[in-house]
């Protein structure tokens, strides 16, 4: 036992004594060199040619002073590691053109090992560069020279050191492979033009930790060709933020694969964090699994943005969509204020759509509200992706504020598609923008379709309604609806909200079994043409467990629609829920089976009503019609049939209705009206209304019970209801 401890304790004590050499590198003082005047570029090159040359670790130390160099350019292989520590100030010439063109003031290539530690600062002595460049805004201002460059560079770390006022880019990595800057730190004024912290291209494993970066352009920029790169710990500000690009301008570009951004804070930036590309370029890339976390913006003007459309100046071309395809693209917990509306702009390829965007808890306010966001192209190329999968898919829109145009999307798809909306989705307020699309959002030619969530589609209606006064004028412009459904079957929409739609707010069109199931619509009494929900030519579509409240009909049938259900809804303010106006067009179809049960009607110009036009050509019937269990609340008509329907009173009356009514229950109805005629059944002498009953009808106007009015009909009564008084028909 005691030798075998003997051989352990030598192994040990081997160890250590190699880890010591290790520890302690011969170190070179650059004073060891000369300078001229306080120029070490001399210095500098001959104390590299040494340590290079070196077979075992080196340190190369530039004490504390001030120092002037020229441009320098060392490279290996080397034959050992090789550390320079700076401790300094080292001063480039002010004058540009002293550097003679080059792209870097200090240029370290071609070493494995290496590390540039201390506390030293490397100063460009920038300004006279950017007074004659003025490259913010000269797209032709000439490039002057980086401040460091580090190129083919392999398991290296720059520490500490500090990089000042540099002509152009502070640093440029190019080709590098496990590569860290710890410690780092960038200075420079705002207004220093394209003075990026660190540029990263075609590297692979670039981490920069723990720096703190200061420049008037991106803190960390990203060419193409880098895989897994992470920034982590940093604060950036002011500047342009951490972008990924600008890329696809140049012919032999390559993807950009695994960069994350994490625990970094932005404080008053043009940008947060941006992925940025060119349109109208030849070049087709990818990038990929780019993870945004845990980021506090401060004042930032643009925080969240995808710029597939970046044309700096306004001079390049727009004519054909960026080929850079983005995906896998997770912006997560990101919290703090905006110095812009808009937080999130996500503008995208049409060409090549971002697919697999996130945005998880973004939590952004601008002046204390909300910001909202702006997606171009996101909705429709998400849509895109989800309809060519072959098993189900679920669109994800979270929480936050965000603004789209117009967008119609359709199938046939291959496998279900669910759209969970947990924002709000702004349309834009003036109309005109919409471009007299029927539609804000239309979706059509699909099966088995959910949207879900608590979100909200608020069409910014208001300036709609001012226009066109739809209330008042016959001729108005009809504005686009929120949403249009149009030959879906086997589809449910639930718990999403409508709000101030400009026009209707749903339009159901040739649907196959339907539901609404916890829909909400919202808009103003005073919002003219709003219908909540219309449904035309369509079969089985439920109405459940709804609230709708809005200028016009909560729930309006055009013609051709057989076995629907409108169920456990309140409605109100608005005009109650219509069957029709109809018989005014010549190609209708017949209404068959509607049920309305367990619905309260508030506050409503009418309750339920049944309505076509006189003078028209239409022979149509409308057929098994069931009102049951309705509770009115200061209701001004609560029943109605109105076959002398004519608003504006500017249609013909010169002979009346051919839409011909029959087997329709009144049954359970009780509450309050806001006139004396709670019962009004104006039905047509052409085609007398047949086969109507009034069942336990209990109504009240002022505390006293309701009067029923008729023309053309002889109800059948039965319970508690009101007898028909003689209606003198206009015809």
């Amino acid at each position: 036992m005691a030798l075998k401890f003997s051989i352990i304790t030598l192994f040990s004590s081997l160890l250590l004594l190699a880890a010591i050499c290790k520890a302690q590198p011969v170190t070179i003082d650059i004073k060891k060199f000369g300078a001229q005047n306080g120029d070490i570029t001399q210095a500098f090159i001959n104390a590299w040619k040494e340590a290079c040359a070196a077979t075992s670790n080196v340190k190369i130390v530039i004490p504390k002073g001030t120092y002037k160099m020229s441009g320098v350019e060392v490279k290996g292989p080397c034959k050992a590691p090789i550390e320079i520590q700076v401790d300094g100030t080292i001063q480039a010439p002010a004058d540009p053109s002293q550097l003679k063109g080059a792209e870097q003031w200090v240029t370290i290539g071609y070493v494995s090992h290496f590390t540039l530690s201390g506390h030293g600062i490397f100063d460009g002595q920038g300004a006279t560069a950017w007074k004659q460049n003025k490259c913010g805004s000269n797209k032709s201002c000439a490039r002057r020279a980086m401040n460091l460059g580090f190129n083919f560079l392999n398991h290296s770390v720059v520490r500490d050191i500090t990089s000042k006022d540099s002509k152009y880019f502070h640093v440029n990595v190019l080709s590098c492979n496990n590569f860290t800057f710890d410690g780092f730190k960038v200075s420079a004024p705002h207004d220093s033009a394209n003075t990026d912290g660190i540029h990263i291209g075609r590297s692979n494993n670039v981490k920069v930790l723990n720096t703190k970066i200061a420049t008037g352009d991106d803190c960390v920029s990203l060419g193409d060709g880098n895989t897994r790169l992470v920034v982590k710990n940093v604060e950036c500000g002011p500047g342009h933020g951490i972008s990924v690009g600008s890329l696809g301008l140049y012919d032999n570009e390559d993807n950009i694969d695994d960069f994350l951004v994490k625990n970094v804070t932005i404080k008053n930036a043009d940008n947060g964090v941006r992925i940025k590309s060119w349109p109208s370029t030849p070049v087709s890339i990818t990038v990929t699994n780019m993870r945004f976390e845990d980021i506090t913006m401060v004042n930032v003007a643009n925080p969240i943005i995808i710029d597939q459309e970046y044309c700096p100046w306004n001079e390049c071309s727009k004519k054909s969509p960026s080929k850079v395809k983005i995906s896998k693209v997770y912006f997560k917990n990101i919290k703090g204020t905006s110095a812009t509306k808009e937080g999130v702009i996500l503008l995208c390829s049409k060409s090549v759509p971002c697919q697999g965007v996130e945005l998880s808890d973004i939590n952004l306010t601008y002046k204390g509200a909300p910001t909202v966001a702006v997606c171009a192209n996101a909705f429709i190329n998400a849509w895109k992706e989800a309809c060519a999968a072959t098993s189900n898919v679920k669109i994800v829109i979270p929480k936050g504020t965000y603004k789209m145009s117009g967008v119609e999307v359709k199938g046939p798809c291959k496998a279900p598609i669910e759209i969970q909306v947990d924002g709000t989705i702004q349309a834009p307020a003036d109309p005109s923008q919409l471009k007299g699309a029927e539609q804000w959002v239309t979706i059509g030619y699909v099966s088995h379709f959910t949207l879900s969530g608590h979100g909200i589609f608020d069409g910014q209606g208001a300036t709609a309604w001012k226009q066109n006064k739809c209330g008042s004028n016959k001729s108005c412009a009809r504005r686009a609806m929120n949403l249009g459904f149009n030959f879906l079957n086997h589809s449910v929409v639930r718990d999403i909200t409508s709000k101030d739609s400009k026009y209707f707010h749903v339009n159901v069109l040739s649907c196959n079994n339907f539901t609404f199931d916890g829909f909400k619509v919202s808009a103003p009494h005073d919002s003219a043409n709003t219908d909540g929900i219309h449904i035309g030519r369509s079969n089985n579509v439920k109405v459940l467990n709804t609230k709708i409240a809005t200028g016009d009909d909560c729930v309006s049938l055009g013609d051709g629609n057989t076995r629907l259900v409108v169920k456990n809804v309140e409605c109100g303010p608005g005009h109650g829920i219509s069957v029709g106006s109809l018989g005014l067009y010549d190609n209708e179809d017949n209404i068959d089976d509607f049920l309305v049960k367990n619905v309260t009607i508030k506050n409503a110009d009418n309750g339920v009503r049944i309505k076509s036009w006189p003078s028209t050509p239409v022979s149509i019937t409308v057929t098994n019609m069931r009102f049951e269990d309705i509770t009115m609340v200061n209701v001004a008509n609560p029943i109605i049939i109105d076959q002398e329907y004519c608003p504006w009173n500017e249609c013909s009356k010169k002979s009346p209705s051919k839409v011909k009514i029959s087997k329709v229950y009144f049954k359970n109805i009780k509450g309050t009206s806001a006139t004396k005629e709670g019962v009004i059944l104006l039905c047509s002498k052409s085609v007398p209304c047949q086969g109507v009953e009034l069942s336990d009808i209990n109504l009240t106007y002022k505390g006293a019970p309701t009067v029923a009015v008729c023309a053309n009909v002889s109800p059948k009564i039965s319970g508690k209801a009101p007898t028909c008084t003689a209606a003198k028909s206009i015809f």
